[in-house]
């Protein structure tokens, strides 16, 4: 019977390969002492200190797409497409950059509306109190002109 090569084992060989050079390429940066296996393609590395003394761990594992388009008993399987990748995360992209620009102009227009109802609140409140004022002034002042014309009797 013939040694037949499936995807299935071709993909795991990579992963593999890549797992090796993922841990060769950690090693090279953080140290050897630095760099711990937790599984047969899994990896932590401590990548930083926390401000109280614990250490920071990422944990890295390679993932590889299928390369051919398959077919199992329950499912077919497409071939991993770089391209519409790429394409479908910049949509992906462009999206949020959108949405925070939406985001950002109904804040300033928000900040604006806010603005011009509070300065229309001050000038409201400060009118009323002008005319409040004058009322109360109107009426010292026809209440003196009352009690100047009280005539006194004799």
């Amino acid at each position: 019977m013939a040694n037949t090569v499936t995807p299935t084992t071709v993909k795991n060989n990579a992963r593999t390969t890549a797992f090796d050079v993922m841990v060769k390429a950690f090693t090279g940066v953080y140290g050897a002492e630095k760099v711990f296996r937790i599984g047969d393609t899994e990896i932590a590395v401590e990548i930083d200190t926390a401000p109280t003394g614990e250490p920071i761990y990422a944990v890295y594992s390679p993932t590889v797409k299928d390369y051919c388009d398959r077919t199992t008993k329950t499912k077919t399987i497409k071939a991993f497409d770089l391209t519409a990748a790429v394409n479908a995360y910049n949509a992906t992209l462009d999206k949020r950059a959108k949405e925070a620009e939406e985001a950002a102009e109904r804040k300033a227009k928000k900040v604006a509306e806010d603005k011009a109802r509070r300065e229309a609140n001050a000038k409201a409140k400060a009118e009323h109190a002008k005319a409040k004022a004058d009322a109360l002034t109107a009426f010292k002042n026809r209440k003196m002109a009352e009690d100047v014309n009280v005539k006194v009797k004799p």
